[in-house]
């Protein structure tokens, strides 16, 4: 299952954003418990990521039970903080991008796609920083 998710999250988060998208459109009132299941959606797939990455240098004796519990701690509260920083640079850029947009659903869709810029965009720069500070590669 784990492997299967693993291999697969990038469409099934994407499917599910698209989900989200309908599902906000039809129901409204609904909105921000969406977007909290698909933040959490998101959450736990990348800290399965981290767990299994981790999990398997510990299983060949790369690295100890200590080490094992002390990556996956700092990796974890390094997504939290990337998607932190993501989900608040990427809302006030969307917010910047989007005022002169009448249309409500190209201001929808304007939105979404300068939010995920900004969050790969973010990602790239946590990826790198995190590589500097990491030496080592489990991959």
């Amino acid at each position: 299952m784990i492997t299967f998710v693993r291999k697969h999250s990038t469409p099934i988060l994407f499917l599910s954003l698209l989900t989200l998208l309908v599902l906000t459109w039809l129901f409204p009132s609904y909105g921000l418990r969406l977007g909290i299941i698909f933040l959490l959606l998101s959450l736990v797939i990348a800290n399965l990521a981290v767990f299994e990455k981790h999990k398997e240098a510990y299983r060949q004796g790369n690295i100890g039970r200590s080490t094992f519990i002390r990556n996956s701690v700092l990796e974890i509260i390094g997504v939290l903080l990337a998607m932190l920083v993501a989900g608040l640079l990427g809302r006030t850029m969307a917010t910047l991008a989007t005022p002169q947009i009448n249309d409500d659903l190209i201001r929808v869709v304007v939105g979404i796609v300068v939010g995920l810029l900004v969050g790969m965009g973010v990602g790239t720069v946590a990826r790198k920083t995190w590589g500097r500070m990491a030496k080592v590669d489990f991959t």
